[in-house]
């Protein structure tokens, strides 16, 4: 069984918005908890005095957002600030506490651009697309002669997010550019199906037949569908579409109905969640 948790201070009634995970907080306990699952993201500017006075008035810890300004005003890093806030709530486990130190120790040894490169990153992995699109593209502009195996990365990076937004032509572009710039074979792979997925199968073989370069890569991109096809027919979703059939074909419509829009929001949510930010920059 969990440990009880004793919550401390008051219920926000103005939230604190953390810029740079784009979430708002009501309560210390939930802003330690996005401390701790979002260090990778934070740098300085995230501990300033809008979030001190923000813990003195709204969670009424006076005691602890009067230390965090003491320290700000001594200059104390951020992974002491976070480490103090962390330690005074007792939310989260020692061994959480220190991790997230050590990376906010990490972050602030980082020039800029690594930063953002790894914060560009992070943000992909965790379909975070709007924010990393952000940080990607301040390198892709800002990087002093950027290197073309970094552009290749940034450009097959954003290949890759265009392709789970499903705005194919874009991610074909991308995937395109990364090739031109580094000639890394997964990225033309990336590319043909990019403009696989954009087109009929009918225009894809087309387009191969008019690309002879492509022939032997197709090959190899087919066979991976393939894979990914077995793997698909084999996985849960799979097992529930079928099921799904199984109502249908034995005249059980409200179950049938009732399952489809349960299945049609949950992917609604989804899409939701990776493009809530704003709509993707053509």
């Amino acid at each position: 069984m969990s440990r009880p948790i004793l919550c401390i201070g008051t219920y926000a009634k103005e939230p604190y918005n953390i810029e740079r995970i784009g979430r708002n907080v009501y309560c210390i306990e939930e802003l330690c908890y996005c401390l701790v699952q979002n260090a990778f993201l934070l740098d300085e500017e995230s501990f300033d005095r809008e979030l001190f006075n923000w813990i003195d008035r709204e969670c009424s810890l006076t005691r602890l957002a009067d230390e965090l300004r003491n320290m700000a005003a001594k200059r104390c890093s951020m992974a002491s600030i976070a480490g103090t806030i962390l330690d005074y709530v007792g939310y989260n486990s020692k061994e959480e506490v220190d991790r997230t130190e050590e990376i906010l120790r990490e972050n602030a040894g980082m020039d800029i651009y690594k930063k953002k490169l790894a914060r560009a990153e992070f943000l992909m992995k965790n379909e975070k697309f709007s924010m990393a699109f952000k940080e990607y593209e301040f390198l892709l502009n800002n990087t002093p002669d950027i290197d073309r195996k970094l552009r290749a990365r940034i450009e097959h990076n954003e290949g890759v997010m265009y392709a789970k937004l499903f705005l194919f032509d874009m991610a074909a572009k991308m995937f395109a550019k990364a090739y031109e710039d580094d000639h890394n074979y997964e990225s033309y792979l990336q590319y043909l199906s990019a403009v696989r997925m954009g087109l009929t199968d009918k225009q894809y073989v087309s387009f191969i037949a008019e690309n002879e370069d492509a022939y032997e890569a197709s090959l190899e991109l087919e066979a991976r569908m393939n894979e990914a096809a077995d793997l698909y027919a084999a996985g849960e979703d799979n097992l529930m579409l079928k099921s799904l059939l199984v109502y249908k074909a034995e005249g059980k419509m409200h179950e049938y109905y009732e399952k489809v829009g349960s299945l049609t929001e949950e992917l609604k949510e989804d899409y939701r969640y990776v493009v809530k930010e704003k709509s993707v920059s053509r």
